[in-house]
C-alpha cells in the first residue's frame, strides 16, 4: 500500500505540475498578446504623431511666408510714412516762407492773388516732387 500512496501522491504532484505549466503558458500567451497589442497602439499613436508634425511643418511655413510679406509691407508702409511726413513738412515749410497777397476789391467779389514761384513743386503735383531731396510718389510706390 506503501507503493499506492507514493503512486496516487506522485500522480497528484504531476497533476498539478501539468496545471501550473498550463497556467504559466496561459499567461505568458496573455502576455504576449498584450505586449503585441500595446507595440501596435503606439505604432498608430507614432504615425499619427508623425502625420501631425508634417501638418504642423507646412502650417509653420505658411505663417512664415504671411510674416515675411507682412514685414515686407510693414517697411514699406513706415518708408512711406516718413517720406510723406517729409513732404507734408516740405509744403508746410513752402507755405510758411510763400508771399501770398489777398487783395480786396471793393464789390462782392474776392480776387486772391497768390504768387507761386516757377519752380515750386505745387504747380504740377501730378509731375515728380523736386523740391528738396525727397523722392517722387511713383518711384515710392516701385
Amino acid at each position: 500500500m506503501a507503493n499506492a500512496e507514493k503512486t496516487s501522491s506522485g500522480s497528484d504532484i504531476d497533476e498539478k505540475k501539468r496545471k501550473r505549466k498550463l497556467s504559466n503558458r496561459e499567461s505568458a500567451r496573455r502576455s504576449r498578446l498584450k505586449k503585441q497589442k500595446l507595440m501596435e497602439d503606439t505604432i498608430i499613436e507614432i504615425s499619427t504623431l508623425e502625420r501631425r508634425i508634417k501638418e504642423n511643418i507646412e502650417r509653420c511655413k505658411v505663417a512664415r511666408r504671411r510674416l515675411d510679406s507682412l514685414e515686407s509691407e510693414n517697411v514699406a508702409l513706415r518708408s512711406e510714412k516718413t517720406w510723406l511726413l517729409s513732404y507734408v513738412s516740405d509744403l508746410e515749410n513752402m507755405i510758411a516762407t510763400t508771399s501770398l497777397t489777398l487783395t480786396h476789391s471793393g464789390g462782392d467779389d474776392e480776387n486772391v492773388n497768390v504768387e507761386i514761384a516757377a519752380g515750386d513743386c505745387r504747380r504740377r503735383p501730378w509731375q515728380e516732387y523736386s523740391c528738396g531731396s525727397l523722392q517722387t510718389l511713383a518711384s515710392f510706390k516701385t
